[in-house]
Formats: C-alpha cells, sequence, structure tokens
C-alpha cells in the first residue's frame, strides 16, 4: 500500500519535534508499504513554536520522500502550487493527515481527487475547534472531518471530545495509540526505594505542563525524595527559582534536555514518574516510564486517560498540588504487594503498546 501523510509534525534531521509519527512510518515501511510525507508547515505557526523555518524543498529522510513545504497563508490558495506538476493523490491508496495544519491541506488537497482519507485528530485540533481565536479556521476544519472516511483518534478521550463536537462522526472513529519500541520494555525488577523516593519528570517547560504543580506538591510532602526534571523550555528560569523559594534546591536537578537514551536511563533510576499536563494528545513519555518499571501519576480526563486506570495501572489525579501529595502518600503508603500489583498491570499494559502493534492497529483500522 502506498500512503501519503500530510502533517506539520514530522522532523527533518535533527529538528526538536516530537518523533511519534516518525515511529509511525517506520513501522509501515518495515510491513512493506511505501510512505511519502507532506509536511505542511503554516510559517507564523512554526514560529509561535520556537521552530526553525526549514528550507521548502524535498528531502529523503531513513527512506522517506518528505515534500516540505511552507506557507505564509494558512491554505487559503491553491496547495497545489508548491507541488511537483506531476504531483496527483491518484498515485497513493489513502491519505492521513495529522493536526491541524495537516488537515487543512489534506481537504484541500481532496477538491481535485478523491482517495481513501483518514483525518486524525490531536488536542490542537479539540483547541482550534474550541477557542474563539481560531474561528477563522474551525469551519475548513470541520469539513476535513466530515470528508474523512475515518477519523483517528490519538486518544480514548480525544476520541470521546470529537465525537461530542461532531456526532454525525461517531460511526468512523477509532483511537489510533502511540507505541514504543519493544526493547525499551525492561525485564528487570527494580525494588521500590521506600528510604528516597526517586521522582522523575520528562517535558518541555511550558505551562500547560503545570511542572509548577509537582513543585507545590513537593514541598509539603514528609518524605526523603530527589526529583529529576527532564526538559528545557521558557518556563526553566521560573521553575528553578521557584524550586529555590520553595526550599527545594537541593532534592531538586534540572537535567535539561538529554539524549533519549540519557533519559531512559534517568527513568530506569526512578520510582515514580509524575506529568499533569493539560491538552495532551497522548505523551510517550507515560508509556516509556512505565516500561522502565515507574509507578506513574498522569492527569484524569485527558491525554493517556482510558489506557492508565486508575488504582489498577497508574494513579490518576486533578492537577492539584494538594491532590498530588494525597497521591504520593497513598502509594508511599502501599504495600510491596500492591505496588508489584499495579508494576505487573503496567507491563501488561505496555507490551500491547509498541511500535509494531500500534502501526499494525492504525492500518487495520483504515484498510
Amino acid at each position: 500500500m502506498k500512503i501519503l501523510l500530510v502533517t506539520d509534525l514530522y522532523p527533518i534531521g535533527e529538528e526538536n519535534i516530537a518523533k511519534t509519527l516518525f515511529y509511525f512510518v517506520q513501522e509501515w515501511q518495515k510491513q512493506g508499504h511505501e510512505v511519502e510525507v507532506i509536511r505542511a508547515n503554516f510559517v507564523t505557526n512554526t514560529l509561535i513554536r520556537g521552530r526553525k523555518i526549514i528550507k521548502q524543498k524535498i528531502y529523503y529522510e531513513n527512506g522517506t520522500k518528505i515534500y516540505n513545504l511552507n506557507y505564509h497563508t494558512p491554505f487559503l490558495f491553491n496547495v497545489y502550487g508548491k507541488l511537483p506538476k506531476d504531483f496527483s493523490l491518484n498515485n497513493y491508496d489513502v491519505m492521513i493527515s495529522h493536526m491541524p495544519c495537516g488537515a487543512l491541506m489534506a481537504n484541500k488537497l481532496l477538491k481535485k481527487n478523491k482517495i481513501k482519507y483518514v483525518c486524525a485528530v490531536h488536542a490542537s485540533d479539540i483547541v482550534v475547534l474550541k477557542n474563539l481565536k481560531y474561528l477563522i479556521f474551525r469551519k475548513s476544519l470541520k469539513k476535513a472531518y466530515l470528508n474523512a472516511d475515518k477519523i483517528a483518534a490519538r486518544s480514548p478521550v480525544l476520541q470521546a471530545k470529537i465525537e461530542e463536537i461532531l456526532p454525525d462522526i461517531q460511526d468512523k472513529t477509532f483511537v489510533a495509540y502511540s507505541g514504543i519500541e519493544e526493547k525499551l520494555i525492561s525485564r528487570n525488577e527494580k525494588t521500590f526505594n521506600q528510604e528516597e523516593l526517586q521522582i522523575s519528570t520528562v517535558a518541555s517547560l511550558i505551562k500547560r505542563k503545570n511542572i509548577n504543580i509537582i513543585l507545590d506538591a513537593l514541598s509539603i510532602i514528609p518524605y526523603k525524595f530527589h526529583l529529576n526534571i527532564i526538559g528545557d523550555g521558557k518556563e526553566k528560569k521560573h521553575l528553578e527559582k521557584k524550586s529555590r523559594k520553595l526550599g527545594l534546591s537541593e532534592k531538586v536537578t534540572f537535567c535539561g534536555k538529554i539524549e533519549r537514551q540519557d533519559v531512559i536511563k534517568k527513568l530506569v533510576q526512578s520510582d515514580i514518574f509524575i506529568l499533569l499536563s493539560n491538552n495532551e494528545t497522548f505523551g510517550l513519555c507515560y508509556l516509556e516510564a512505565m516500561a522502565t518499571g515507574n509507578i506513574v501519576i498522569a492527569k484524569k480526563n485527558d491525554g493517556i486517560d482510558g489506557i492508565l486506570q486508575n488504582e489498577q495501572n497508574a494513579f490518576l489525579i486533578k492537577a492539584d498540588k494538594y491532590e498530588l501529595k494525597q497521591c504520593l502518600e497513598k502509594i508511599f503508603a502501599l504495600k510491596n504487594t500492591e505496588i508489584e500489583n499495579i508494576k505487573r498491570h503496567s507491563m501488561e499494559t505496555i507490551e500491547n503498546l509498541t511500535s509494531s502493534k500500534a502501526a499494525d492497529n492504525y492500518l487495520k483500522n483504515i484498510i
């Protein structure tokens, strides 16, 4: 099968872009499918996200042909104008779009040729549909979903949200969950450190990640702990200042942005992983934490909720410092058998969320 992926969320070179879709593409290619990518960059949006503008041309990365296209207007004009003259949707079996920019462009492409079309839903799509400042895009984005043959919601939470907004598409939605490399799943048992909690979080240091809530909660728990904050971003200086103000300087390490293999090493040494993000699409870091034997604390009714089951394979709470404090106290009071039971359920979950199984699940739902 020949697949066309249309999105602005696809890395070229060493760009700091989430590799979720890259992993899907790699797995599909391993299965014998041919994949090409149109990277539809709305320049203003790219700059707001703090990304560099990559030169407009065709790239070849890991066996994938990528049309990198830069638009100064959000696809209000002829999108075919920047593609090669011989480009045609007739050359593909299916087109899949991810992110609002991808959906807007894919819907324009469909006006010239009709092929099987799958439109994915991320947290950012829901923001565009609900926030008044994106009113100019809302009608076009809704058309993309209505024109799609299938809707790939990136989590059970997002599936419920898009079905509530557009009830007419309920019969064509499915969950396209992410997966991790099977080699990352730790087969070694590690003992929960009751003497000093080893805690970690992995995130871009921006407001919606709610790292400040983690610091607030840790400042009022009576246990010994050490927190590794892995990641970088605009909020780093503010969070460092807050850490000092709360008297946590000796208990918190700001690791900065580190290589993925080093992230995994940190997670292997960790007992508890906490991330209470708002508007999280899914979050591979949760899966990586589970795979390395961490007890995961996440925000309920967001992101990975639905894959995570409260007090079964993880803990789901509100993004609130007092709820987090109570959750940590509950975890610390667990018996060893209870801790191992949660870890066992966590491992059973993660073994069904490998990259290859996620890629299989995606294609089975659209073929």
